[in-house]
């Protein structure tokens, strides 16, 4: 028996296997599939609308290894008291695919395509699911992966804040060498004390109004200068530049979600709801497989942070409704200088060549 068929997922997952059984609790969990009583469930790379499902019952164990052609193989057994279907996990059975008899089976279950659009609602497929079952007398227990190359649900082996020293700060010695000190440490009060003359003179007073000035000007002062006398349009220009050079430096402009974020900024639309006043794009970045978090050092005698959690402040503290011209762009360039932690000398050399030096 070989037949296909289109299934609607809903919250990244489809279900294989006996109608109305609860598939909430499975025994075992793999990348691709887990597995339960008389089910196995599908982890798909969209969040929401259709894929494509092939499913093929053979007789005995297949002769052609299709494997390498998949991005993902994984494989289980299963157990059948009544007939088996494809099927959404609300109970929608797709029709176009036949049932599978009751009885005891080996299932393969192949995928590729969850890294094109993973996350999102979309409305024509662009993901290929293949499950291949032939009887077998034996029930193993467990998934076993037999081949994963996709980036989609591998096992996290993520950095959080948990993860960040407070132990030690960094600094640069005379050579401008990185190094790190204790916090508490001469070396560390030497730094944070020249952080505190401004880059040598005190701020005006419309730096002044902008708190994330202090922690700047002692960083690049001619390019807060140009920042504070430049006209509103500049300001706007360099506080987008510093948003898409800190999402750049982490790692996620480039991925779609975030990418529309950028476009729509680069329009004049700020204040995407995800970012303002809520955590769903925190929850996104972190849900998301294909975003790798990493530590990144801290800036003088400061400690190391989250460089892509740094990167999305960039946007939050700079973007939101009302803020104005000197603010976004103070705020945009603190926080892309904390995504690029002690190489932000690279950042402000790019900063000067793009907008001081023409």
């Amino acid at each position: 028996m070989q037949s296909e068929g289109t299934v609607n997922v809903d919250h990244h997952q489809f279900i294989f296997g006996e109608l109305y059984v609860d598939t909430t609790e499975p025994e075992s969990h793999g990348t691709l599939i887990d597995a339960g009583q008389r089910f196995v469930s599908f982890y798909t790379g969209i969040a929401y609308g259709p894929v494509r499902v092939r499913v093929e019952l053979h007789e005995r164990t297949p002769d052609d290894d299709r494997t390498q052609d998949w991005e993902v193989v994984e494989e289980t057994t299963i157990e059948a008291e009544t007939e088996m279907r494809l099927a959404a996990i609300d109970g929608t059975i797709v029709a176009s695919v036949g049932s599978v008899a009751p009885g005891n089976y080996m299932l393969r279950a192949h995928a590729r395509g969850r890294d094109n659009a993973y996350g999102q609602d979309v409305s024509q497929p662009c993901e290929d699911y293949l499950i291949v079952l032939w009887p077998t007398d034996q029930l193993a227990a467990g998934v076993r992966t037999l081949r994963k190359t996709d980036i989609a649900w591998s096992p996290s082996t993520q950095v959080d804040e948990s993860s960040l020293s407070t132990e030690y700060v960094y600094i640069r010695d005379e050579s401008g060498a990185v190094l790190t000190v204790p916090p508490q440490s001469p070396e560390a009060g030497a730094v944070r004390t020249q952080m505190k003359q401004f880059g040598g003179r005190p701020l005006t007073p419309a730096l002044e109004a902008v708190y994330s000035s202090r922690n700047v000007a002692g960083l690049d002062r001619e390019l807060i200068d140009w920042v504070e006398a430049t006209d509103e349009d500049q300001r706007w220009a360099f506080a987008r530049w510093c948003v898409r050079r800190a999402w750049e430096r982490a790692g996620i402009a480039d991925l779609e979600w975030w990418q529309a974020v950028l476009e729509d900024m680069d329009a004049g639309t700020i204040g995407h709801p995800d970012f303002i006043a809520s955590n769903a794009a925190r929850n996104r970045l972190d849900a998301d497989p294909r975003i790798r978090r990493t530590i990144v050092s801290g800036l003088p005698a400061k400690h190391e942070m989250v460089q892509q959690y740094m990167a999305l402040l960039t946007y939050t503290r700079s973007m939101y409704p009302g803020v104005g011209s000197l603010e976004a762009a103070i705020e945009a360039f603190w926080g892309a200088a904390r995504t690029y932690g002690m190489d932000y000398l690279e950042l402000t050399a790019a900063a000067h060549r793009e907008f001081l030096d023409r």
